[in-house]
């Protein structure tokens, strides 16, 4: 494994013969991009959960691993790009997953198992076998295409939640855990400056609220808002230090806080009219805390059920919470890979986003600021909804992740320069052709 930093101007694109055909990262990206396409207008879910799609729901997978494939066969060769510490977590992640869950089903006839987290998990590595950068055209059009496809879920989601579209209204695919795409669409409509967009998703999302009034709505547009706060122009570690201080003792006063928590959300539900889910989620919550401390260092291993009995029904059903959901399976190690792999992943990113802000170079900034958004609004959903056990969910957020990790390191400003003087060069770390 070998790579270099290759300093070209930004123009240099269009004088070269990577400007006549699509680079390999823009060939892999647009097989997330398409991924994201029929996640968005999947509304019988057959991409995403057990009962609808079964086996069917993996089929998505092939679409980046064909692309891989290609790329390999258009330019082969054995370089590989320079793994991220992000990188190497999320792969003793999937191991430790993946291999649990095939334990499970070969030994102990395990159903509702881990593999819809770990299967898509497999994605985001594929980024690693290209070896050319994304032009600025290719960051650009991205950026484009996220738009559009945020845009129309939103509006998918609008149009089921008021009963436009006959027959669809009973599939729970536009909700609680999708919500991050509605943040997404917020989120590329105010990076492009598309004002006309951006009252649009606004309004959809207030057809949205109205309809189906979710407290996770409500949480997911409070971490946009962070969000834009930690990126803005005048972001800082300091900054990073206080969004981040602030986060903590939050969670922690709501932890020692709890039954006050659970009273406030009551008096939302009873204010918005709507169906009270807190007893359902704290008793599938309780087991799986329960099934942690009979294991609390590795759990199950991710070899048994990812679900859990509701006992005033006898009801099967997720836990409703990722990381109850992780740590019953996966005990401290599977829950600690887990939010090592998000922190590490939110350094970088930040650190990648001031880094060409401080370049100029606001497209590559304005993609990563997106995709920041569209990854804590999800993290936020994970909380309080079954996220990542949705196999097309899954592969949104692992896929998004791979278009971030592989547009690469900013080029170096010195210190005191004017921010902007180094827009014209562009460092990328890539392995040489």
């Amino acid at each position: 494994m070998r790579s270099v930093n290759r300093i070209r101007p930004v123009g240099y694109e269009a004088s070269t013969a990577i400007a006549v055909r699509s680079t390999d990262s823009f060939v892999l990206w647009r097989a997330y991009l398409l991924i994201m396409l029929a996640a968005a207008f999947d509304v019988y879910d057959w991409l995403d959960r057990s009962v609808q799609g079964g086996a069917t729901r993996y089929l998505i997978m092939t679409v980046p691993i064909v692309a891989v494939v290609w790329i390999r066969l258009r330019q082969p060769g054995f370089l590989v790009r320079r793994p991220m510490p992000s990188d190497i977590v999320l792969f003793a992640l999937f191991v430790f997953g993946l291999g649990g869950s095939l334990i499970g089903v070969a030994f102990f006839g395990t159903i509702e198992n881990a593999r819809p987290i770990f299967l898509p998990m497999l994605i985001p590595f594929l980024y690693l076998l290209t070896t050319e950068d994304p032009t600025d055209r290719e960051v650009a059009t991205t950026l484009s295409w996220l738009s559009i496809i945020a845009t129309a879920y939103t509006a998918m989601n609008a149009l089921v939640n008021l009963g436009v579209l006959p027959g669809l209204a009973e599939f729970r695919q536009y909700r609680n855990a999708s919500v991050a795409m509605v943040a997404l669409a917020v989120a590329t409509a105010i990076v492009l400056g598309n004002r006309r967009r951006l009252l649009i998703v606004l309004a959809l999302s207030a057809v949205i609220f109205v309809t189906y009034p979710s407290a996770t709505s409500v949480l997911v547009g409070g971490s946009v808002v962070l969000t834009f706060y930690l990126t803005g122009r005048r972001s800082s570690g300091l900054r990073t230090l206080l969004v981040t201080a602030t986060i903590v003792t939050v969670s922690a006063l709501a932890l020692v806080n709890f039954d006050r928590g659970i009273e406030l959300t009551d008096r939302y539900f009873a204010a918005v009219d709507k169906a009270n889910a807190n007893s359902g989620r704290l008793d599938l919550w309780t087991e799986g805390l329960d099934r942690w401390r009979d294991a609390p260092i590795f759990g199950s291993g991710f070899a048994g059920e990812v679900t859990a009995v509701r006992s005033r029904d006898q009801r099967v059903l997720p836990f409703h919470n990722d990381f109850v959901l992780f740590l019953a399976s996966g005990g401290i190690v599977g829950l600690g890979l887990l939010v090592a792999w998000f922190a590490l992943t939110e350094l970088t990113l930040i650190r990648r986003y001031r880094g060409f802000v401080r370049a100029g170079d606001m497209r590559r900034a304005g993609l990563l600021r997106a995709i920041l958004v569209c990854i804590n609004a999800f993290v936020v959903a994970m909380a309080f909804n079954p996220v990542l056990p949705g196999a097309s969910r899954s592969a949104t957020i692992f896929g998004l992740y791979a278009i971030a990790m592989s547009i690469g390191e900013p080029p170096p400003v010195p210190r005191g320069e004017p921010i902007g003087d180094h827009a014209k060069f562009s460092a990328r770390a890539v392995p040489s052709a």
